[in-house]
């Protein structure tokens, strides 16, 4: 799920305790580079623990349709996509990097060219403890090996972002208060 999903994965939950702080989606030449900052409202060991399990993607945000861990380690995804009237299914093959911590931890996310909806990406994910909570940093740099509007595909794609964000967030939350 990761990237756009991952970017990017992820059922609204009108309670959701998550808190998107930042969000910022800059595009050049094709490229997009993304940055959040989300406060979740579970701890950093307990939300890492849950987002780094593949098996959980689709839970976390029903977006993900399909993972498949491959057998070099590597992971696809098959994730839909909407903003607006445009939506995409996007395949995704990435190698996957996982540093657990103590309070927390990091996923790297490199894009393996070829086999999926982007030419070339790169994605990191890092959960630190803020007390009881859990400070998620996302950056990304993307190219998409599809077409993207290009007057509304910032527009667009922050819009996307936005809305799994929050979908992941809460299913984040939801996923690890129920492992409690």
């Amino acid at each position: 799920m990761k990237l756009v999903a991952l970017l990017g994965l992820l059922v609204c939950t009108p309670l959701a305790a998550a808190q998107i702080q930042s969000l910022r989606v800059d595009h050049e030449r094709g490229n997009y580079s993304v940055s959040m900052r989300v406060l979740l409202d579970v701890p950093a060991a307990q939300a890492y623990a849950v987002f780094a399990d593949p098996r959980n993607l689709s839970a976390i945000n029903p977006a993900v349709q399909e993972v498949q861990v491959l057998p070099d380690g590597e992971l696809y995804t098959r994730v839909r996509a909407c903003a607006g009237l445009f939506c995409k299914t996007m395949r995704q093959q990435q190698q996957m990097h996982y540093t657990p911590r103590a309070d927390g931890g990091q996923i790297l996310a490199l894009v393996v060219p070829g086999d999926s909806d982007l030419r070339s990406g790169v994605a990191h994910w890092e959960f630190r403890a803020l007390g009881r909570r859990t400070l998620l940093d996302f950056n990304a740099e993307l190219e998409p090996a599809f077409w993207i509007p290009p007057f509304v595909g910032p527009w667009l794609v922050e819009n996307s972002l936005r809305e799994e964000a929050q979908r992941t967030s809460s299913g984040i939350e939801q996923l690890a208060r129920a492992k409690r």
